[in-house]
């Protein structure tokens, strides 16, 4: 049963405000009813456990020791063993007798009675058990009595589920609550409610305090688990659940991204991974240096340009169990070959830069017609057609912004589709002539040998956000390009802010990373995707791609999220209770580690080390 969202009420979301020990041993008042107490501004109610199933299998208390708001103690008093063979001998005689009258039903339960009784004789007479009397006590806190109400019904469902049962004892919540204290009481009254003859199997079998974590032998040290269990973690480790080395990290500003992203990119690049990051506002400069990696300005076309109209000879194409509705590519496409692709490129990539919004009629499918014509002809100036070999051309044989620029000014002068070429001229003369011409006009100079490349776009920051979305896409197609170089390297591709590519109007920049995302695990890679969260993704128009890179990775962190994207995620993740609490209360650091069908609470640890590697860009 899921957790309403309440207000705030102090400074903690969904567990109790008593900030330690001492606050617990001496609240600022106490209230007892029948079966609850007010520990302070605290709702709370003691349960114990009164019945038990006649087996339980290892670790069989852990299953409610991790529910929020839950605290439990265990009290197991060593008793004469003798007394308890001679109560176990009487059951069997009841039992037996129970066995040759009645029901079929009845008969069996008695059968299966009788049996138990006769294995718990062998454990304590001939394998010389300990027998223990065993009580267990539950504390369950709130800050709201709707919410405690709906934590207790939880614990009830979970221990029914074990074949157990719990009850508050009624008018005895003083003494439950002196039973469930950090100091040794266990009250006669509670003892007699709840106590039950277990011997040390069973006893030993408890073991609540789990130390989980995931441990792969090799890889990343992140941190530990609430439990305090160690989080080495291997991305490159496939099998099982675990099939593709992708990562999502998300969290509202501040909860530490940046630097959780940063040591995990450090400690990959030590294993000798290589790393591409495309960074929008400048926090990987330091990582980069820390490493002797290359940080490279591609706000400055003279030295880092990326020409849009040179061929990419490599895409990631969409796989082949893709629905027609969602491939980014046609089949004539992909048979026609790259400069067919590339045109499917170049299409999403003028949208993003000259279309200013859903209700931008300057740049419509007539316009984007018309440029399609232009760029036909502007290739064919260049003698490259449809079947032309392309593995030839060197970086200044391809075209520019100035020639398809000259093609469209040419255009305009005619009379055929005068306006539509006019707007085209006025348009692109930003990118041909302008502003914007260093950026993508002329052949490209990017090169990026060095083994952690850093592609830094900062200085488009105050650009005009068609500006940013469109050299964001030119890049992330460059960088498939270096990937798909290469199947045996090990490569991972960061993309942060990613939400700049979440364009309803331009699904196919989503696209184009979902495909990358599905495609780079058979190159080696990892596509690491970094937003704030995941309800920019959500827009009907692109909520089939923008869920992939959630769906799609076999690894998520979910770092602190805001009440809205909370509730997305919950559906999108089926949260527990315990896991929305663990991403509402994370303080920076901390958060929720999917690895495959594994999920845990993290605490990521900053060594002064990865401070001296990584800096301090996007904060620590």
């Amino acid at each position: 049963m899921v957790e309403p969202a309440k207000k705030k009420k102090s400074a903690t979301a969904g567990g109790p405000a008593l900030s330690g020990l001492l606050d617990y041993i001496s609240p600022p008042g106490l209230h007892f009813k029948p079966k609850d107490v007010m520990l302070g501004e605290v709702h709370s109610r003691v349960l114990v456990i009164n019945a038990y199933p006649t087996e339980v299998g290892p670790g069989w208390l852990s299953r409610i020791t991790k529910m929020p708001g839950v605290t439990i103690t265990v009290h197991a008093i060593p008793t004469d063993p003798y007394n308890l063979i001679n109560e176990i001998k009487v059951a069997m005689g009841e039992a037996e007798s129970r066995m040759d009258s009645g029901n079929n039903v009845a008969r069996r339960r008695a059968q299966k009675q009788f049996e138990d009784c006769e294995k718990l004789i062998q454990k304590i007479d001939e394998e010389q058990q300990k027998v223990y009397n065993a009580v267990i006590v539950i504390l369950v806190t709130a800050n709201d009595p709707e919410i405690l109400d709906i934590r207790v019904r939880n614990v009830e469902q979970r221990l029914a589920g074990m074949g157990m049962k719990a009850r508050p004892p009624i008018h005895k919540q003083e003494e439950g609550l002196l039973s469930v204290g950090p100091w040794g009481i266990l009250h006669p009254d509670i003892f007699n409610f709840g106590y039950r003859n277990m011997p040390s199997e069973s006893v030993a079998a408890m073991y609540p305090f789990i130390y989980s974590g995931i441990n792969d032998r090799d890889g990343v040290l992140l941190g530990r688990d609430s439990t305090g269990g160690i989080v080495l973690i291997d991305i490159w480790t496939r099998g099982g659940d675990r099939t593709n080395s992708n990562l999502t990290i998300l969290g509202r500003p501040g909860v530490g991204k940046s630097t959780t992203i940063k040591k995990w990119l450090k400690e990959e690049f030590g294993r000798g991974c290589r790393i591409i990051i495309i960074d929008p506002e400048d926090e990987y400069s330091g990582l980069a240096e820390g490493c002797d990696g290359a940080v490279i300005d591609t706000g400055n076309g003279s030295k880092s340009r990326i020409n849009p109209l040179q061929v990419r000879m490599r895409v990631p194409l969409d796989l082949d169990d893709e629905d027609e509705k969602s491939r980014l590519y046609s089949e004539e496409e992909i048979s026609r070959g790259p400069l067919a692709l590339h045109f499917n490129f170049l299409r999403t990539f003028f949208k993003l830069y000259l279309k200013d919004g859903k209700h931008d009629s300057t740049f419509s499918k007539m316009h984007l017609s018309c440029l399609e014509m232009a760029l036909e002809e502007m290739y064919g100036h260049k003698n490259i057609f449809w079947d032309t070999d392309l593995t030839t051309f060197k970086p200044e044989d391809w075209p520019t912004m100035a020639d398809l620029y000259v093609v469209i000014e040419q255009r305009a002068k005619g009379e055929k589709y005068k306006k539509y070429w006019e707007d085209l001229e006025l348009l692109l003369y930003p990118a041909a002539k302008g502003a914007d011409q260093d950026l993508w006009c002329g052949p490209t100079t990017l090169q990026a040998k060095d083994e952690i490349v850093v592609l830094n776009i900062q200085q488009l920051l105050e650009a005009d956000d068609t500006l940013r979305r469109a050299q964001f896409f030119n890049i992330l197609s460059w960088a498939w390009s270096e990937i798909d170089a290469d199947w045996q390297e090990k490569i991972i591709l960061a993309v942060d802010e990613a939400y700049l590519l979440a364009d309803p109007d331009t699904p196919q920049a989503l696209m184009f990373l979902r495909n990358t995302s599905k495609r780079i695990r058979k190159r080696e890679g990892g596509l690491w995707v970094i937003t704030h969260n995941m309800v920019d993704f959500m827009d009907p128009a692109i909520k089939r791609y923008g869920q992939a890179l959630l769906d799609n990775p076999a690894y998520k962190f979910i770092m602190g999220q805001g009440e809205n994207d909370i509730e997305a995620l919950t559906q999108l993740l089926s949260l527990s209770d315990m896991e929305i609490e663990t991403i509402s209360q994370a303080k920076r650091g901390q958060g929720l580690l999917i690895a495959g069908s594994k999920r845990l609470a993290v605490n990521v640890k900053i060594t002064k080390e990865d401070e001296m590697f990584i800096g301090n860009a996007g904060g620590r």
